[in-house]
This record gives C-alpha cells, structure tokens and sequence, in this order.
C-alpha cells in the first residue's frame, strides 16, 4: 500500500501529459489531462484478467492478482508507461491496455489463440492481426528503454570493455 502511494505520488510530481483510458464501451475513448493513477492500471488490467464489474478489493490481493497475471505489480507498470511518454517512445494510437497486453505476452508468450482470447478478457477474443498490431510496437520501445534500465556491470572489467 505504501509502495503505491510513494508511486502514485512520484508520477503526479511530474509534468501532465495526454493520455488515452479506456472507458466502459471499448469504443468509446476519451482523452484527459493527467496521469494514468494505480486505479485505472487496476482497472483496465481487471479487465483483461475477465474481472470487469466487480470492485476493486484489498490492494494487496488485488496487486497480487495483477502481479501473477502480467508478471510485475502495478508500480513497476505505472513507471514503464511514465518512461515510454517522457522518451517519446509510446506507440501511437498506445493505450494502458496495449501495454498490459504486452506484459501478459512477455509472461506467458502463449501461443496465438491463447493470447488473443486472454487479451480479449471480458468482451472475448481479439483478432490476432489486433493482438499483433498493438503488441509489437510496445515490444520495440520497451526494448529501446535498455539503455536506460539495464546495467552492464561486470567486476574485473574496466568501464571501456563494458
């Protein structure tokens, strides 16, 4: 619960920016000026794990689910998607859910109609031309964050072999 808090708190310091949520109709999008919160993560991921309708619960629980789900927590996906906008790295037509997509692939890595019918959560299955369409352009920015979230750290190396 802190761990959120100390998030949402780091996020909202930040400059505001433009950012597509998704509303109760997948058709219906709005745009808003402000920072995506652990809420809407927690929402649009319930979404996509087919639990839709149902209020949020414990955080705990509901952070564990969301963890066992897409493979990292909340906070960790709040500060991906705050690093993809700052860099410029966010696809375009990027919405949170692409990105959750993206994370339920780099857990699982199903197979195609296993990954669409997962992704579809509540509303059913995706196309996978869909699937492929949203997923791949996050799989290339995230790999083009590298620099800036992995060190090359080895001891008995100087900083020019590195």
């Amino acid at each position: 619960m802190i761990t959120l808090f100390i998030a949402q708190k780091y996020i909202t310091n930040t400059n505001l920016y433009l950012h597509t949520i998704m509303g109760d109709n997948r058709d219906s999008k709005r745009k808003r000026e402000s920072h995506p919160t652990a809420e809407d993560f927690m929402l649009i991921g319930k979404e996509v794990q087919n639990k839709s309708g149902r209020k949020i619960g414990a955080i705990m629980t509901e952070d564990r689910a969301f963890r066992d789900f897409f493979g990292t927590n909340v906070v960790v996906t709040m500060v991906l998607w705050k690093m993809l906008n700052e860099t410029g790295l966010l696809p375009d037509e990027g919405r949170i859910i692409h990105l959750l997509w993206t994370m339920y692939f780099f857990k699982v890595y199903p197979k195609q109609g296993q990954g669409c019918s997962a992704a579809g959560g509540s509303s059913g299955a995706i196309d996978p031309k869909t699937f492929r369409k949203y997923i791949w352009p996050f799989i290339y920015a995230i790999s083009d964050l590298e620099s800036l979230v992995v060190s090359y750290y080895c001891p008995g190396l100087s900083r020019a072999q590195n």
